[in-house]
């Protein structure tokens, strides 16, 4: 299983909300750039990055900061928010970046999405989907979508889908324990599917959970930074 640090930024710093609700807004001092190379040092291979401006509005806003990221960490760096078209992922794509995580544009046009695994390959396009109960949430998690998730996994999967990004809204950035059940559900579902487990991380026995559970990466942010997860209690999943 793959550990993955987790940096959201908006306005150029790192942030962390509460249930994805932006009045919940929690800075963090440390530099987005510092704190990437920090995860390098530590032993992480992959970061997670959220461009929640870009989420909030429906564009990309912080992409030059989060190129730069991934040009002086060195990690397999995946991106999100506010990304919609071709030449969105291929500035990414080219500039450094390994995967960009699709996902309001995942659930509005499936088959566009398809089009875009076809271009780009299902190993770097991750699909983003981020649900609240059985409740897909869209636009920084402001809108409900009018899909349910199994019937759009579905859809996607037969587009070419691999790997899927999975929050859990209701526990993300609560450091309140992840659901086992959250996540069993969806793999009994779509067992074949890279499962990145998000949302809820409070500690190391939350590793162990997922790493039984068999999903293939988990991502952890506000555990991190608030010392609730610690680095050396990882040993066995870094490099």
């Amino acid at each position: 299983m793959i550990i993955i640090p987790a940096i959201d930024i908006m306005d150029g710093q790192v942030v962390r909300l509460k249930q994805g609700k932006f009045v919940h807004r929690k800075n963090y001092s440390m530099d987005p750039v510092t704190l990437a190379k920090h995860y390098q040092q530590a032993g992480f291979t992959h970061l997670h990055v959220v461009d929640l401006d870009g989420a909030k509005t429906g564009k990309p806003v912080n992409r030059s900061l989060i190129i730069e990221i991934a040009r002086q960490c060195g990690l397999v760096v995946d991106v999100g928010g506010g990304l919609k078209d071709a030449d969105d992922f291929a500035t990414y794509l080219e500039k450094g970046i390994s995967a960009v995580n699709v996902g309001s544009l995942a659930v509005k046009n499936p088959k566009k999405t398809a089009d875009l695994i076809r271009i780009f390959g299902n190993d770097r396009i991750y699909i983003s989907l981020d649900l609240i109960e059985d409740d897909i949430r869209i636009h920084g998690w402001q809108e409900k979508a009018p899909v349910k998730w199994r019937d759009l996994m579905k859809s996607l999967i037969d587009g070419g889908a691999q790997t899927f990004v999975m929050t859990d809204i209701s526990r993300d950035g609560m450091l309140s324990g992840v659901s086992k059940e959250f996540y069993q559900r969806i793999l009994d579902s779509f067992p074949h599917i890279r499962l990145i487990a998000s949302g809820g991380v409070s500690g190391a026995e939350d590793i162990f959970k997922l790493d039984r559970l068999g999903v293939y990466g988990v991502i952890t942010g506000k555990a991190l930074l608030e010392g609730k997860l610690k680095i050396d209690e990882l040993a066995g999943w870094l490099c």
